[in-house]
């Protein structure tokens, strides 16, 4: 793959590649942190996991439209950002997380955690929700992307602790 690829793409390669080797999108939901697989935890029943249509039609609406600068990662040098920050350890992203979300998520409103690794389904659930368990959604890495549905932004949050906040280009 080249350095700067589109999303678009990049996702179309993805798949061809997912399919050559038998996985396949969320064949692995084991893989999500432990509250989102159970039904008896108060926050992990309100968690959605997407399927493939609803997984893409997500990505064609957030990440499909930033250019890409590797393979898994948004080219924030060719376009502007809105916020940059880095966490240092756990807690740290934990009262990012807490603030991020205060800034650029309405009340009430649910948010889409979508994982670099594409094993995992992505995921929807309130953004209450995955403030108390943000810690739990970093330690199941790796790189992952929050939209709040039906905002304009994506965040990334790299494991290097850079987290950069972006309004998503118009399609």
């Amino acid at each position: 793959m080249g350095d700067k690829v589109p999303w678009g793409e990049y996702f179309d390669v993805v798949e061809a590649e997912r399919m050559t080797d038998g996985s396949s999108y969320g064949s692995h939901p084991e893989y999500l942190p432990d509250f989102m697989n159970d039904p008896r935890d108060d926050d992990g029943r309100q968690v959605v996991k997407l399927g493939l249509a609803e997984n893409r039609a997500l990505a064609a609406a957030t990440l499909s439209r930033f250019p890409a600068a590797t393979c898994d990662v948004i080219g924030f040098e060719s376009i502007p950002f809105a916020d940059r920050r880095w966490w240092d350890d756990e807690g740290h992203w934990t009262r990012m997380a807490a603030e991020l979300f205060s800034l650029y998520v309405q009340r009430g409103e649910r948010i889409a955690v979508i994982w670099g690794n594409y094993l995992m389904p992505t995921v929807t659930m309130p953004a209450d929700v995955a403030v108390r368990h943000a810690r739990d959604i970093l330690d199941a890495g790796p790189h992952f992307w929050i939209h709040p549905l039906g905002g304009s932004v994506l965040i990334e949050c790299l494991m290097d602790g850079q987290v950069t906040v972006a309004t998503i280009p118009s399609g």
